[in-house]
């Protein structure tokens, strides 16, 4: 077991220098506090984890002091990272010419304990023959007490996920473990990625949010060999993203560029010029802890994992982040034109622009538009509007104060977009639409169209707007 291991020695300073800094505190305490000192105290409840700010933490990270529990904390905000890189395997014995190292997580409620895993392997050629990556690699046995903590086996071991994705399925097709491969120096760095899918909006973004986690990571995380993180953000400038599924590039290829600036490419195009290189297995998407309690209601109210995601998205787009300056109410409902369809839409959009002043309502289809533009429409929305589904993902990207409202299939319990718009500071409204069809079935909500008593409707896009006539630069009376 290794702890993002600095040598023995560093550690021992590290502890001592701790112990005095540690005494001249409580030493000084009280004239500190009594002067006015404004740091942190601790919570009386022992639940409470409040952060300081990492020095180790990427420079980008939107952090505040925080008094969320740690079940949280250890989801969505940086504890997560910290735990993983805390609890970090070396699999291969020391005579190995590569090395191949697993950060390992355990936030999910599940029996038996799941634990989710990412891996960093060193130095591995590219074999064309079998599209496959050679890592020189003699796997050793792990010690009882890696066991017990639920260390898997490597590879047969490694988790897998929805979609045949997750590390184990990349390590069974796309990564050898051999003890002959070519111990030579790494050239570049190689992301191995296996999508779920293309299309779908929640499921692409827990993937890519999945993949900007774990390099968070490998960025705090020391390499004991080298005295240096695994990873920095000069690194992206040699970093490549390697496909090893079949489906499309899809509507949001550009984000899994969040950090590897080289062309991203497909496994069966490599052959065999490319150069030794560093890979990594990220985090799955089916591991995202967005998963976790999205039928409850969590407690969670704030987010620095998925605010700091959101910035970089933001950034890479280049779409500004100032406040909208208009003193309208811009409403965007998300048109289904598939499952869950609203029936009468046009005619229900229609009432809502004659019978609810100040607003500017859009009706749009966020399929047939590209990511960019999506993202620069729900920042100029005030009040996002839709039945239960993917498009209701783009909540994430609303400016903080604005207001979401979720048309659920009546019977359906999902919390998702409710947790979610809690830990970005968005206003959250429900309610629950007839479904039109046969409801028989335990998933028929997934595919029946819906139907909404008209009045219902526009009552609950008064609520939502009216929520908003004074944020912003806009100003009137609710009554």
């Amino acid at each position: 077991m290794i702890l993002c291991a600095y040598s023995s020695y560093r550690a021992t300073v590290r502890a001592l220098i701790f112990l005095v800094v540690l005494l001249l505190f409580l030493s000084q305490s009280y004239n500190r506090f009594s002067d006015g000192f404004t740091g942190v105290q601790p919570p009386s409840d022992p639940r409470i984890w409040s952060p300081h700010i990492r020095s180790d933490l990427p420079a980008d990270y939107l952090l505040t002091s925080s008094s969320e529990t740690l079940w949280c904390q250890a989801r969505f905000g940086t504890l997560y990272l910290e735990n993983a890189r805390k609890f970090s395997v070396s699999f291969c014995s020391q005579e190995s010419a590569s090395r191949l190292t697993c950060f390992l997580s355990s936030t999910a409620a599940s029996e038996p304990v799941r634990v989710d895993a990412m891996c960093y392997g060193h130095r591995a050629t590219f074999d064309e023959s079998l599209h496959q990556f050679r890592l020189g690699c003699d796997i050793r046995p792990l010690t009882p007490d890696e066991a017990a903590r639920g260390v898997p086996d490597v590879p047969d071991n490694l988790p897998q996920y929805w979609y045949e994705t997750g590390p184990g399925a990349i390590m069974n097709e796309a990564v050898i473990l051999d003890k002959a491969a070519s111990s030579e120096r790494s050239k570049i760095t190689t992301i191995l990625l296996k999508r779920e899918g293309m299309g779908n909006l929640w499921h692409s973004l827990m993937e890519i949010m999945s993949l900007t986690w774990s390099l968070d990571v490998l960025q705090m995380c020391i390499d004991a060999q080298t005295g240096e993180p695994f990873i920095r953000p000069k690194h992206g400038a040699t970093t490549q993203i390697v496909l090893a599924d079949q489906h499309e590039d899809g509507p949001f290829i550009e984000l899994w560029k969040l950090f590897a600036k080289m062309p991203i490419r497909r496994i069966h195009e490599l052959n065999a010029s490319e150069p030794v290189s560093d890979i990594i297995i990220p985090f799955a998407g089916g591991s995202n802890t967005l998963w976790q309690g999205d039928w409850e209601d969590l407690l969670c109210r704030e987010s620095s994992l998925i605010k700091t995601f959101v910035s970089r998205a933001l950034t890479l787009y280049n779409v500004a982040t100032s406040a909208k300056d208009d003193d309208s109410v811009v409403v965007t409902y998300i048109r289904r034109t598939n499952t869950r369809k609203l029936l009468d839409e046009d005619m229900h959009m229609e009432a809502i622009r004659k019978a609810i002043p100040h607003i500017k309502l859009s009706v749009v289809d966020f399929a047939t538009i590209p990511f960019a533009e999506q993202l620069k429409i729900v920042r100029g929305t005030d009040l996002l509007v839709g039945v239960h589904g993917a498009g209701l993902t783009h909540l994430m990207f609303l400016q903080p104060g604005s207001v979401v409202l979720e048309l659920l299939p009546e019977g359906l319990q999902h919390k998702g977009f409710r947790n979610l718009s809690q830990m970005l500071g968005i206003i959250y409204f429900r309610t629950h639409i007839k479904m039109h069809g046969d409801a028989s079935g335990d998933d028929q909500w997934q595919f029946d169209a819906v139907e909404v008593d008209q009045h219902q409707l526009l009552d609950l896009i008064n609520y939502g707007v009216k929520s908003l006539y004074n944020t912003g630069k806009k100003s009137y009376d609710i009554l």
